[in-house]
């Protein structure tokens, strides 16, 4: 008997180091990846910011990649924070009332300046029924802006079509965001929602991680796929009604 409870002493110590082990090796992971991508616009931000002191009749050379990049660092912040709480379990839900439609029409109305500026010809197709939900803003927001970031980043021109439909009997909305891009890569389809997955050179590969995780917060489910008659891809995911 004395034996057995050294043995089970012994492998709960063992079990209690390997996961403080565990939990400095994820404290190193975030530290490193956070000074990698704050790095370089951070670094843009402080030249332009010198060169603006200098030079002030140039701010409009310096203020745009100036603004630019601290969105960048902003957005960074948020992710790497987003995914602090989830590796903590510690996400938090403020949830209210609010109509969904109006929220993914402001959302678009937000990133409508860049796509003019940069993807002249593409066009976004946003839903019109009102629907209701009970559910963080803000973090549908963050949800919608990841999914609409993903669609353009891979469709340089053509259509990105949002939809939102209820399902009364289930008592649960789905919403879909479909583009025309060149579609998911197969090799990364059952990796697509886990952390630091990209198949693009920009970015942390947080952003659909994060958004499964609220999704799932909240009782819903996401999934993707490749369109069967068209190219590109599809996401949708699934919100309770209020």
């Amino acid at each position: 008997m004395a034996v057995t409870k050294e043995l089970e002493f012994i492998d709960a110590k063992s079990g209690k180091e390997f996961s403080e082990v565990a939990r400095h090796k994820n404290q190193i992971e975030f530290i490193n990846i956070a000074a990698h991508e704050m790095k370089i616009p951070l670094q843009t931000v402080l030249a332009y910011a010198e060169l603006l002191s200098k030079e002030p009749e140039k701010s409009y050379l310096y203020v745009e990649p100036i603004l630019r990049n601290a969105k960048m660092l902003q957005s960074i912040t948020r992710n790497l924070l987003d995914l602090s709480r989830i590796e903590n379990q510690s996400i938090r839900l403020n949830r209210e009332i609010f109509e969904l439609t109006e929220l993914i029409s402001s959302t678009v109305a937000d990133v409508v300046p860049s796509i003019s500026k940069n993807y002249p010809n593409l066009k976004i197709v946003k839903p019109t029924s009102r629907i209701f939900v009970n559910a963080d803003k803000d973090k549908i927001t963050q949800v919608l802006c990841n999914l609409l970031a993903n669609a353009i980043k891979f469709t340089a021109d053509g259509t990105i079509s949002i939809t939102a439909k209820k399902r009364i009997t289930q008592n649960e909305v789905i919403v879909s965001v479909t583009d025309n891009g060149i579609g998911i890569n197969q090799t990364i389809f059952p990796l697509l929602f886990s952390k630091f997955i990209s198949t693009s050179p920009d970015g942390l590969g947080l952003g659909l991680f994060i958004t499964k995780n609220i999704i799932s917060a909240h009782g819903g489910r996401i999934w993707a796929q490749n369109n069967h008659n068209s190219k590109g891809a599809t996401f949708s995911f699934i919100l309770p009604i209020y």
